[in-house]
């Protein structure tokens, strides 16, 4: 009888701190929908790097070290699965100008922005080959042999 009331004191415990760590809305310090709605905003392309002022560290994130469309002595290469290691988030901490965030995959890059401003980056921008890799690069002409029913 004592062992039964041992474990539902505990089984109880455990029950409300799941709760209470579920509920939590300070795991993250940002809203994930809000960071994904800034983060078209901070899409920065390489014609817009040449132009900007100031210090920033371009950050690769691709699984391999790979050539870029830039020459850039703040280079860094971190893979993306190792960006929140210890170490690697000390660099990013330290850094005092803005972070650019490089890979080939422009989805990589995107997720791996959302992760850095939900734990209180700043400055921290998605680097783009393309002006806007968002827009369509051929107008839409619809098949003439095709009528309506």
């Amino acid at each position: 009888m004592k062992g039964i009331r041992l474990f539902l004191v505990f089984f109880v415990v455990l029950v409300v701190l799941v709760i209470v760590r579920t509920t939590n809305k300070n795991l993250f310090k940002n809203d994930a929908s809000g960071a994904v709605q800034a983060g078209q905003k901070n899409l920065v392309s390489v014609s817009q790097l040449k132009n900007r002022a100031g210090s920033f560290l371009v950050v690769s994130i691709d699984p391999e070290p790979v050539s870029h469309p830039f020459a850039a002595e703040n280079t860094i290469h971190i893979p993306f699965e190792k960006l929140l290691e210890k170490d690697n988030r000390k660099k990013l901490q330290n850094e005092k100008g803005g972070i650019l965030l490089y890979s080939t995959d422009l989805a990589l890059s995107s997720k791996a922005w959302v992760i850095l401003n939900q734990l209180k980056f700043n400055n921290v921008y998605i680097l783009s080959e393309e002006e806007n890799p968002e827009e369509f690069k051929y107008t839409f002409q619809p098949e003439p042999s095709i009528r309506l029913e």
